[in-house]
């Protein structure tokens, strides 16, 4: 091989590095600095402003909760915020907004774990 051919191959192989790099680090942090991913009103104002849940510290200001993304399904997540924080008034995740019936199944879980008490 000719010394131009191994600078060109060098040349390609570091692009390539930096590329990866760049997309295994700074993407989350992009997708990150975007804002929270889980959005929630409360039926009622929060008592504690920030909890740990599913991986996620989701932070509450009076009745408006927010929280980054979590490696859990939606549904999940909003019947895991009824059950810890309080009864879900609205609540979306990312462009994906819950519909009336979806609040409602979240909310069933914590009235039956409630009155099973």
């Amino acid at each position: 091989m000719t010394p131009s051919h191994v600078s060109t191959r060098f040349g390609a192989l570091v692009g390539a590095a930096l590329t990866t790099s760049l997309l295994l680090f700074a993407a989350p942090q992009a997708h990150a600095a975007n804002g929270p991913y889980y959005k929630v009103e409360l039926a009622q104002p929060a008592t504690a402003e920030k909890q740990l849940l599913r991986g996620v510290f989701v932070k509450c200001e009076g009745a408006s909760c927010r929280a980054p993304e979590a490696s859990t399904a939606p549904k999940i997540m909003c019947v895991t915020i009824s059950r810890k924080i309080g009864e879900v008034s609205a609540f979306s995740a990312g462009d994906r907004v819950f519909d009336a019936t979806e609040i409602a199944a979240c909310n069933e879980k914590t009235k039956g774990r409630i009155a099973n008490n």
